[in-house]
């Protein structure tokens, strides 16, 4: 609290002082009237003056005693620091803050064991969701070798195709777990990365192959355009995810286009202070009304909506781990033409390079 908002709050108190001082005064002005003496307007004047002396000099002792309570608040609220400010608040001011801050730590604790609760609550979740999710993805790899074996035997053409679809379907689930896994990470990222120098488009071949099946069965073709290796900074394992993300939605869109080129293409090249990855893909494209918010969670907008494809997570995630790896992320896209997704990894501006 500031002076002068502490003065605001002792206005009553200050109206009420001269109030009564005042009365005082007309009384006694009174009884001099009525005992027919001479009125001294100096000793009123005096009197009225010494008055507010005493007042001033009250509101200053009283202000200079709280102000360490005071100071201690404001610092608080302007900084915007933690509760722990409330034990440093200090004591035997007044038995009225004493009380205050007794009422402040009290809530401070409830707050504490109530959030401590619920962090063991949330880590017990976040446990067996990581655990089932890597329990799951041994079944799925089970299948995906059951499928492959069976393919190589001599069987029907609607066999084969009803194989082929289950396999679609499995790498659909398996990508779904991937992504439930990554959204879990990304809360502790900062402790699940690590900084090398990385082949970009090394990894973009490996996302490729990875995605074969999907390219393979809707009729999707990679090109990539860029022909000399390129190498960043940044978490391999975490970029990969990334440009899954990217391609996986790159096929998804571009698979239902109904007639021309189903082509995605994949560049790298360098600037100044900076090396951009572009995905370039030939579907139908992003809605302008929808393309600013493409980065917010669930958000699936027309496409999604249209389509019933998408779970409004995956560019979501794909900007998180973007920014906190310190690199950028753009987005143009016109309906009916297709999309262009540029990855920016600048120079410099990496949390890898403030350490």
């Amino acid at each position: 609290m500031k002076f002068k908002d502490y003065l605001k709050d002792r206005v009553l108190y200050i109206i009420f002082y001269f109030l009564s001082s005042t009365l005082a005064m007309v009384v006694m002005m009174l009884d001099i009237i009525i005992r027919k003496e001479r009125v001294n307007i100096s000793n009123i004047v005096y009197a009225l003056m010494l008055a507010s002396i005493l007042l001033v000099l009250l509101i200053a002792i009283d202000y200079f005693n709280k102000r360490k309570f005071y100071n201690t608040i404001n610092s608080a609220l302007e900084d915007d620091k933690g509760l722990e400010y409330i034990f440093n608040i200090p004591e035997n001011i007044s038995k009225e803050h004493d009380i205050f801050k007794k009422l402040l730590a009290k809530n401070y604790m409830i707050y504490e064991n109530t959030l401590d609760k619920y962090r063991k609550l949330n880590k017990i979740q976040l446990d067996f969701n990581n655990r089932w999710i890597h329990q799951m993805k041994t079944p799925i790899s089970v299948i995906k070798l059951i499928l492959e074996n069976e393919k190589g035997k001599d069987i029907d053409e609607y066999t084969r195709k009803s194989y082929e679809s289950i396999e679609e379907e499995m790498d659909k689930l398996s990508n779904g777990l991937e992504m439930a896994l990554y959204a879990l990470r990304v809360n502790d990222f900062q402790e699940d990365f690590k900084i090398e120098e990385i082949n970009i488009l090394a990894i973009v071949r490996n996302v490729i192959n990875e995605n074969k099946n999907a390219f393979i069965a809707n009729s999707v073709y990679p090109k990539i355009i860029s022909g000399e290796d390129k190498r960043i900074k940044s978490d391999k394992k975490w970029i990969k995810f990334i440009i899954n993300q990217i391609i996986s939605n790159s096929i998804k869109y571009t698979k239902v286009k109904e007639h021309g080129d189903r082509s995605i293409f994949i560049k790298v090249y360098k600037e100044p202070e900076k090396t951009i990855l572009t995905i370039e893909d030939t579907g139908i494209g992003i809605p302008k009304h929808d393309v600013d918010r493409v980065f917010n969670p669930f958000f699936t907008g027309e496409n999604g909506r249209k389509y019933k494809e998408s779970t409004g997570m995956g560019l979501y995630l794909t900007k998180e781990i973007i920014d906190r790896l310190g690199h950028d992320i753009f987005i143009e896209s016109e309906e009916g033409v297709g999309t262009k997704v540029h990855i920016v990894f600048y120079q410099g501006r990496s949390i890898y390079d403030l350490k």
